[in-house]
């Protein structure tokens, strides 16, 4: 966003532009703070639109001069570093190299030579640019050259040298760098107050350089030291909780490495249970996959840690908690924090204000005694919180409020079938098998993570229909999963081969860690007459977590059922995209057999606001369209429609995962998506959130949601949507649970007797909920 564009977009701003430059700086400085807080890209739009403003009515001749420029370079730097947008990276070099250039003599240019030599360092990382670093280090070293050993501000020069030198270490290799920037990351530790917010930030990255030593020459004290480090950080309380969780995430691993799994496991579930402190909430959806992004595969170490420890359900339960916060936190808001709002909305107020202190970033370090203060009040604010919470779970009704499924309730879940949870780390492989008596676990010693990466990593390719090398790759993963997880799994569930599909027991699988994309459904030899793979032992279903599934499920209970109804949304051409020839077949294959007492409404090339008004109103809806993947930002993801732009001309028009899980739908039960990948779960570093789009429709309202794992081939889907309808409606059968898990199952076998050798043309379709 530009100046005059963001200028334009704000009513606020605009009241302002006349008032001076200090005003336009305050703003800058408090939106700042507001970003720092919650993440909120919104926050550091008006930030860099606000300073640029105050630099711009600023004399060039003022001493307020480089302090502005600096605050607007800095502002630039950091909506970088959410958006990637080069242009701002260098416009924020150009703002810091003019402060440093116009105040030779001023007290505070180190600090301007420190902000210079981060955004030098940045645009390293961007482009490898050797030059770039070695001026972001020259920068760097003047600045603590020219810092007087008292001054607040050296701990961050430092801090910064150290960085630099680090990723010179990282590029060349060099011991000498790596010693220095010990070194000097070490002396902004030790330059750093005791109670200081920035402390913990300085402890981690001593923490991570100690790390990269031990890598380098194996020394287990260079390892302790690290964990020691990253302890550290985790006990400054005065740190938003933010830093805290992240270092606590590093030390969990560390701990194990070093066997000491009691204090990891410990360590690993007070993080978890502060994760409720962190402020993703009431950001928006992108903001909250940055901010959770930072915890990525916490929740799944610390489950792998406490079944070395053979404590099956406290595994279990801290999976539940810090695994898809964002889906938990969008499925809370529709019971724990809505009824409290509902019931108790003075506590919920204050529940939410003290969430809100307790993120809140700390004023300037140059001014002490508001610091202290601050930090005070900080410390006041976790312990008034504490307190909210606890009086909230003495309510009856509230006793789990922030703490997820009892092992009771989860075993519950179990009812109709045993719940497998996969989880794959560094630390070790797992199942957890839940069954409506018990929580057991199950170790997988073959189950490598080095060879699970390997597999994970593979590229795999449905071009030709399928055809090639890479069905005979998939085909080996595919029975590699099964000798070294899920026989063993479904050996310790009991379920065997089956004479009669009816009599196939359900089982839902949950992945996590490294198996949180693995395709359990579809392991084994499938190769014909064989029966050595899930198909003939299991029905199978996934679901993000157990509450979800919970969630599901209290959806089918609570659903309005006045009168099924079905809607069909179709897009034979698409703007920009391949066309869709079976998509017409599909459609006509669906409507001949729908019986006469579902209604039906079909849609033909709709655009996507058409569709999220209908939804409300129909208990069954298939679309049979392009489906669109971001891995950068997951919640973009979604069904691709049309509509027409300003000229009239017709342009793609997407429904993502955002726009549907905001919904709260009263009558629906079953969602069919005909489109590809709406079940991936790409995005590396948000795999444990399961952001995409068929949970989207869970969250929703649909308790039964089938999708695809990858793109899939048209006449695949053509044939595997009318053997679906097929089975569902047959014999006017009532639609019940397991009719809607078996009749896709039905469906992907019949596909599958046709190719058994083709399974990245059928193996894609699977079936999320209840």
């Amino acid at each position: 966003m530009d100046e005059q564009t963001a200028t334009a977009n704000s009513d606020e701003l605009s009241l302002l532009i006349v008032e001076p430059a200090d005003v336009w700086t305050a703003m800058a400085e408090k939106a700042y703070e507001e970003h720092t807080r919650t993440g909120e890209l919104d926050s550091i739009n008006i930030a860099v639109v606000a300073a640029a403003r105050s630099v711009k009515i600023t004399s060039e001749e003022s001493d307020l001069l480089p302090g502005r420029l600096n605050i607007y370079g800095i502002m630039l730097d950091k909506r970088y570093e959410r958006t990637g947008d080069m242009a701002d990276l260098e416009a924020a070099i150009q703002a810091a190299q003019k402060a440093v250039d116009s105040a030779p003599d001023q007290p505070r240019r180190a600090m301007y030579l420190t902000n210079l030599g981060n955004k030098l360092g940045h645009r390293y990382e961007q482009t490898g640019d050797m030059a770039d670093l070695e001026a972001a280090i020259q920068a760097a070293q003047q600045a603590v050259d020219s810092k007087p050993e008292d001054h607040l501000n050296l701990a961050a020069c430092w801090n910064n040298l150290g960085n630099n030198l680090g990723s010179r270490y990282e590029r060349t290799g060099d011991m000498a760098d790596l010693e220095a920037a010990i070194q000097v990351a070490q002396k902004a530790v030790d330059s750093t107050p005791q109670d200081h917010p920035d402390r913990a930030m300085y402890l981690n990255n001593l923490g991570n350089k100690l790390g990269r030593r031990y890598e380098r020459t194996g020394d287990r004290a260079d390892l302790e030291k690290s964990g020691t480090s990253l302890l550290r950080a985790w006990k400054c309380h005065n740190s938003i909780p933010f830093r805290r969780v992240q270092a606590a995430a590093r030390a969990v691993d560390i701990l194990a490495l070093l066997e000491d799994l009691k204090s990891a496991a410990q360590l690993a579930q007070n993080a978890i249970n502060i994760l409720p402190t962190v402020s993703t909430r009431f950001l928006q959806r992108a903001d909250q996959q940055y901010a959770v992004s930072y915890f990525s595969g916490l929740a799944a170490s610390a489950c792998s840690i406490l079944l070395r420890l053979n404590q099956p359900e406290q595994a279990l339960e801290v999976l539940e908690k810090g695994r898809t916060t964002i889906l938990s936190q969008l499925i809370g808001d529709r019971s724990d924090i809505s009824t409290l709002r509902d019931a108790y909305p003075n506590l919920a107020c204050q529940f939410e204000s003290l969430l809100d202190r307790i993120n809140a970033p700390l004023p300037s370090q140059d001014n002490e005694i508001l610091l202290k203060q601050a930090q005070q009040r900080r410390r006041d604010g976790v312990a008034a919180f504490d307190s909210c919470v606890q009086e909230i779970q003495i309510i009856p009704g509230y006793e789990r409020f922030l703490l997820g499924l009892t092992p009771a309730e989860m075993q519950a879940c179990a009812s109709e079938g045993p719940i497998v949870v996969v989880n794959v780390t560094d630390v070790g492989s797992h199942a957890i098998i839940v069954s409506s008596s018990e929580i057991k676990s199950l170790e997988l010693p073959m189950l490598s993570p080095r060879e699970a990466r390997t597999w994970i990593d593979s590229k795999w390719s449905t071009g030709r229909q399928g055809l090639g090398s890479d069905n005979k790759h998939f085909r080996e993963y595919l029975t590699w999963l099964w000798q070294v997880c899920v026989r063993e799994v479904l050996i310790k569930c009991d379920s065997r081969v089956q004479q009669s599909m009816k009599d196939l027991p359900r089982i839902w699988w949950i992945g996590t860690g490294l198996a949180s994309s693995m395709p359990f459904h579809a392991a084994g030899d499938h190769s014909p007459r064989s029966e050595r793979n899930v198909f003939n032992r299991a029905i199978s279903s996934y679901v993000p977590s157990i509450k979800a599934l919970a969630y599901s499920r209290e959806r089918l209970r609570k659903r309005k059922t006045h009168g099924e109804n079905m809607l069909l949304a179709t897009m034979t051409t698409t703007p920009g995209l391949p066309h869709l020839p079976g998509v017409e077949v599909e459609k006509e294959a669906i409507l001949k057999v729908i019986p006469t007492h579902i209604e039906s409404q079909v849609y033909e090339h709709p655009n996507a606001g058409r569709i999220i008004q209908s939804l409300e109103h129909c208990s069954i809806v298939h679309f049979a369209c392009h489906g669109l993947s971001d891995y950068t930002d997951p919640s973009k993801s979604g069904l691709v429609f049309q509509k027409k732009d300003e000229t009239g001309s017709l342009v793609q028009d997407a429904m993502s995962v955002h726009d549907v899980s905001e919904l709260r739908l009263e009558r629906a039960k079953v969602a069919y998506l005909s489109a590809c990948s709406t079940a991936e779960n790409g995005a590396a570093r948000l795999r444990d959130e399961v952001i995409h789009v068929v949970s989207g429709f869970q969250v929703a309202g649909f308790p039964h949601v089938v999708g695809c794992l990858w793109p899939s081939v048209d006449a695949v889907c053509v044939e595997v949507a009318k053997e679906f309808y097929g089975a569902f409606f047959k014999e006017g059968a009532e639609m019940g649970d397991k009719a809607i898990a078996m009749a896709l199952h039905e469906a992907v076998r019949a596909a599958r007797a046709r190719d058994w050798d083709q399974p990245l043309k059928w193996a894609q379709f699977v079936h999320y909920g209840a």
